[in-house]
């Protein structure tokens, strides 16, 4: 009978500590944007339009890709842009030049508590602290396959009226995905929204699991701000630029 007992309790011990150990991963996803030239050349102001038409065309043509990697144990996680950039471009690319200059920092995501920490180094030090996102999943029955695992879809809204595309795997056991988007029942594979006229696409291209503990950094310097203080400081910051430039010529 005392066999019996200590049998039972190494069983529950051990299913204890298999259901409490983490899983570490690693993910290579692909940022695909697709954009409208025509609404993009009508932004830009008359004055530089021949001088950005061509440059931006052949960029465009060329397609533009972008390569992230996600780190995580189920509970937290990094999504960091990767310096080789696919396709055989470089960051010299007027729109990749801009993403590379704003999105270098990692994004770190507490899925547990549910907030993001992104830092940015514009002048200054800021880190946006923020909510995670209630993306209102609906999930289907549509299936693909993406990565060598089988994913379903699942569609919701982002930012309260983008409307976004999302597959993932119950295989893996976390509510984690690329960027901010997380929430469904299993490991966000691919997703594809909408957002200031470019459509994006972000696919992953490899799922690593991982022996070894993954460390990942949590972002602490800067100036806190929510994502809306941010932007509206930004806002800011551009119109006294503005302001600055049309004083100087002004002057001369």
């Amino acid at each position: 009978m005392k066999k019996l007992f200590i049998l039972t309790a190494l069983i529950i011990s051990t299913l204890a500590f298999s259901q409490e150990k983490k899983q570490f991963l690693e993910i290579d996803y692909q940022l695909e944007m697709v954009m409208d030239f025509d609404q993009i050349i009508s932004n830009v102001p008359s004055e530089y339009r021949a001088m950005v038409e061509e440059p931006l065309r052949q960029e465009l043509n060329k397609g533009i890709f972008i390569d992230y990697k996600l780190k995580t144990n189920g509970t937290e996680s990094e999504y960091k842009m990767q310096e080789k950039i696919s396709n055989d471009q470089s960051p010299s690319g007027m729109i990749l030049s801009q993403i590379s200059a704003m999105d270098k920092e990692p994004l770190y995501k507490d899925i547990d508590q549910q907030y993001f920490l992104k830092p940015y180094n514009v002048g200054r030090a800021y880190l946006v602290k923020d909510s995670l996102a209630d993306f209102q999943w609906k999930i289907t029955r549509e299936k693909e396959q993406i990565a060598g695992f089988d994913t379903y879809k699942a569609t919701g809204v982002m930012n309260d009226s983008i409307a976004i595309t999302a597959w993932y795997t119950p295989k893996i056991n976390i509510k984690d995905g690329p960027d901010r988007i997380w929430g469904l029942p299993g490991l966000i594979l691919k997703t594809e929204f909408e957002m200031m006229g470019s459509t994006m696409i972000i696919t992953a291209k490899n799922v690593a699991v991982k022996e070894e503990k993954i460390k990942i950094d949590k972002p602490s310097r800067g100036k806190v701000l929510t994502e809306k203080e941010f932007y509206e400081e930004m806002m800011a910051m551009q119109e006294k630029m503005k302001e600055m430039y049309s004083e100087s010529v002004e002057v001369d």
